[in-house]
């Protein structure tokens, strides 16, 4: 008689991933690490694809996950809500965003109430939510705090981050928030601010954790990384605002590399005209954007997780501030400053040619110190 294998113990992960559109590239590699980590701890990972429907949904009505044709008309409005209302378009991008999510992340039917993602998770031994802002104030919802289920499954909170500021505006938030943290079993929060402003309002001990990107090392991250997609050596821009402000900055870093192009990706935030020198890489899934990064003599970016990759790799960074209204509240120059600070880099930030010039550089010998303009 064949002895039974134990199953292992299973894990919901409350996080974003393909929530708000499917070419997030950090939304999707936090969540990709997240469960990688979660299942290096003994558990079987279930990514839980929650997301509240709002005003641009087409349709209000939510079919049951309890069967399979319930959970495939879920997942095929949600594709087509991706395709009209989010990406307008299905494109080679999207694509590859979407095989990689199949891939590698084990995620759920869409799940649009608590009620569906209790049901979802009934099975579950534990619960995380994180990381990435599930617990921006801006956008306030219970379920990211774990706040269903019953209490025989543990919960723990793996670095969410979105607490930045502390307004009034935001106060009775926090008191709301402090209520569900208090039901948590561990709580391990991004950003030290965060923790902070918190610990005013909670009882609980709370720790700061790393964003889990930064917990995987080289080698799993080449693991799903492409193979080098731009031959030669390039620049690297990553940028969510406006690229054109920072025109001069990028030509600088390509002649102090001795570079032979400048390489970018344009983001859905805004729609800017083509850049004349640059090279656009159009297409570039989360395989594609780990390997831009990983070839690149150096990276310029204002985003958090383009930070943390680059790190990840080794590759000299410098940071920018965003330039794009209305991304004040996601707190992307707080990110950043707090991922800097714990790793005694506040000196990548740069405003101009001069601030390249002068700057002590970490990476000592990448980069030609004499004057290229």
């Amino acid at each position: 008689m064949k002895k039974r294998i134990a199953s292992k113990p299973r894990a919901a992960i409350l996080t974003w991933c393909n929530n708000n559109g499917p070419t997030n590239y950090g939304q999707i590699l936090q969540c990709y690490a997240t469960q990688h980590l979660v299942r290096e701890a003994g558990y079987e990972p279930l990514v839980v694809q929650y997301r509240k429907k709002g005003s641009r949904d087409l349709l209000a009505h939510n079919f049951s996950n309890r069967t399979a044709l319930g959970r495939a008309m879920n997942r095929y409005y949600e594709r087509y809500y991706n395709q009209q209302v989010v990406e307008q378009e299905k494109s080679p991008r999207v694509e590859r965003f979407t095989a990689f999510i199949q891939r590698y992340i084990p995620l759920s039917a869409p799940c649009y109430t608590k009620k569906m993602v209790e049901d979802m998770t009934k099975d579950c031994d534990i619960l995380v939510c994180g990381s990435d802002q599930i617990w921006n104030p801006v956008c306030f919802d219970p379920v990211w705090f774990l706040d269903f289920g019953t209490p025989k499954q543990k919960r723990i909170a793996c670095a969410p981050s979105g607490i930045f500021y502390e307004k009034e505006e935001y106060k009775e938030c926090y008191q709301k928030m402090a209520f569900l943290i208090e039901q948590l079993d561990e709580i391990n929060v991004r950003e030290r601010i965060g923790a902070d402003i918190l610990r005013k309002y909670v009882k609980k001990e709370i720790k700061v954790r790393e964003d889990p990107t930064l917990r995987l090392g080289q080698k799993q991250w080449d693991k799903v990384a492409d193979k080098k997609l731009v031959e030669g050596n390039y620049i690297f821009c990553y940028l969510l605002g406006s690229l054109s402000p920072y025109q001069m900055i990028l030509r600088e870093l390509k002649c102090g590399y001795q570079a032979e192009k400048i390489v970018y990706i344009s983001t859905n935030l805004l729609l800017e005209e083509g850049y004349r020198e640059f090279l656009k890489y159009e297409d570039a899934g989360p395989a594609q954007f780990l390997s831009l990064i990983k070839y690149a003599k150096a990276v310029c970016t204002d985003s958090f997780h383009g930070t943390a990759m680059a790190l990840q790799y080794g590759i000299p960074f410098y940071n920018v501030r965003r330039v794009h209204k209305g991304t004040e509240a996601f707190g992307g120059g707080e990110r950043i400053n707090n991922l800097l600070q714990e790793r005694g880099l506040p000196e990548r930030w740069v405003r101009n040619v001069s601030d390249i010039r002068q700057m002590t550089f970490k990476y000592d010998g990448l980069m030609n110190k004499d004057t290229c303009m």
